[in-house]
């Protein structure tokens, strides 16, 4: 005690008790004029009052609001499926734990939850392992480490008083001066009862109202840190189990992936970081897919001649996306070519961020539309640990719904007055029912003539509604690849260095 006075100052001591010692008489002195004066029971009554009210008003807020303070910790917005329910069993953990079973004093306890905690999340990724908690690298767990040990110290530098300057054995003896404080505040209140007697009732009620009030949000605060420590836990367990973490502190799209720097290459285009949006075209032949490219790029750099028939390339052009981005517009051959065959559709899907299914609006026949589409939700049914990229359905050709000479365009297909929007809209609506599609994610546009419909501002604004969404998808899909490359990137330098400290031992021995 005498240290941490001392490494406090004695002077400074004496300062902050001056400053506080007009506070320190004034009660006293307002108990001698409440004496003197007649009102001193009539101020014990007031205090009564005050305190049973305000102790009822507790009541009544807690037995209203149940709500808790909503977690800090909150799951990543680019997790696929498979994380969000790890991250579920998560949460059912900590709204499950109480400051009574695991007090936040127990250290010991603290660390078999959080250990119960990774286990669960690890036992999720690796249902089939005997020990699951250990499917895991030494410098992936070191890295985790360095990430919480960082955030947590970030934490209590800036919300603990005077924690860059009170060292651990200051601490430990700010412990035991709080120890004695305790044990003399007893000796206090005895000798105050026996001084004034006739108030120590109405001061020991108000005491223990008060401490009920502040322990109720002692409590909550208490459940609320214990929660948000096992959210936290479970974020990085999710994080480091998931095998999407990176070694290197590099943003996944800051740089290009191989496959999109190929294709830049191949359309004469300036590959640029970071890595842009691939936003793939599929439909059947001559449902206007490369029209569709044109019009959305404005000018006509595919061809787009409906009498030559279904390309049989992949082909990418560069586009510079109105929601800031780089993107890739991939147009594929017909869904009906050998081009395009199972192996080929599953690589650009999957390499996908968005998809514009591109549909006629009077095809009669959509089978193999929709065997294609469920084939594609069932690979990522199959593997949730991918996130789904966006899927918006263009319905082409509305020019040619009836009334079919009728074409005066713009139509609203909001409040369509017209029998021309409302059969837009019914095809659309039809097109949406056929292929599984949301209505919200189904546009009506027509390629015809120097001014297409509905492109601008209809699609650009439903493709910017899933900007967010697709660039989730870009984050994971670049993941995958930067944690692919990082494994044999480091497996060569580390078969390097091994072979260089190898001839360096050889070379001492000769």
């Amino acid at each position: 005690m005498r240290a941490l006075l001392r490494e406090f100052g004695y002077l400074r001591l004496v300062a902050v008790a001056v400053s506080f010692l007009p506070l320190l008489v004034l009660p006293a002195l307002g108990v001698v004029w409440l004496w003197e004066s007649g009102r001193l029971l009539v101020w014990f009554l007031v205090l009564a009052g005050c305190g049973t009210l305000g102790y009822a008003l507790h009541w009544v807020a807690r037995s209203l609001s149940r709500e808790q303070v909503p977690p800090a910790t909150q799951p990543g917005e680019h997790w696929p499926p498979d994380s969000h329910q790890a991250w579920q069993r998560v949460e059912a953990r900590a709204d499950a734990a109480t400051p009574e079973q695991y007090p936040l004093s127990d250290a010991t306890g603290l660390f078999w939850l959080g250990r119960e905690t990774l286990e669960e999340v690890a036992h999720h990724y690796h249902p089939r392992r005997e020990r699951p908690l250990l499917e895991l690298t030494l410098p992936h767990m070191l890295l985790i480490i360095e990430r919480a040990s960082r955030e947590l110290r970030a934490e209590i530098v800036d919300h603990v008083p005077l924690s860059h300057r009170l060292t651990l054995g200051s601490m430990a003896r700010l412990r035991r001066w709080r120890d004695t404080a305790v044990r003399l505040e007893g000796l206090y209140r005895l000798g105050h009862a026996a001084v004034d007697p006739t108030s120590v009732v109405f001061r020991e009620l108000r005491r223990d109202l008060g401490n009920r009030v502040l322990g109720y949000g002692s409590e909550q605060v208490q459940t609320w840190l214990l929660r948000e420590y096992i959210r936290k836990v479970g974020y990085y367990a999710i994080e480091l189990y998931s095998g999407r973490l990176l070694l290197e502190s590099e943003t996944p799209v800051d740089s290009v992936t191989r496959a999109s720097l190929l294709q830049q290459q191949q359309s004469q285009a300036r590959a640029e970081a970071p890595e842009p949006l691939r936003i793939l075209l599929l439909g059947r032949g001559n449902s206007g897919r490369s029209s569709l490219v044109n019009a959305l790029i404005g000018e006509p750099v595919a061809p787009a001649d409906s009498t030559a028939g279904t390309s049989e390339t992949i082909q990418a052009y560069s586009w510079a996306g109105s929601g800031g981005d780089e993107v890739l517009l991939i147009d594929t051959p017909g869904l009906e070519s050998d081009a395009l065959d199972t192996a080929t559709l599953r690589r650009e899907v999957l390499g996908a961020d968005l998809v514009l299914w591109v549909t006629p609006a009077l095809r009669a026949d959509r089978e193999g539309e929709r065997e294609v589409l469920e084939r594609i939700r069932g690979w990522f049914r199959d593997d949730p640990s991918r996130r789904p990229p966006p899927l918006i359905g263009v319905v082409t050709g509305v020019d040619a719904v009836r009334p079919a000479r009728e074409w005066q365009p713009p139509y609203s297909l909001v409040q369509p007055a017209t029998p021309k929007g409302r059969n837009i809209v019914a095809a659309v609506t039809a097109v949406g029912d056929e292929l599984s599609l949301e209505v919200k994610h189904c546009v009506a546009v027509s390629l015809q003539g120097q001014t297409p419909f509905n492109v601008s501002p209809g699609l650009l604004e439903v493709m910017g509604n899933e900007l967010d969404e697709a660039r989730r998808v870009r984050l994971l899909r670049c993941l995958r690849e930067r944690r692919r490359d990082e494994t044999w990137r480091y497996l060569w330098r580390q078969v390097r260095n091994s072979a260089q400290t190898l001839a360096s031992k050889a070379g001492r021995r000769d």
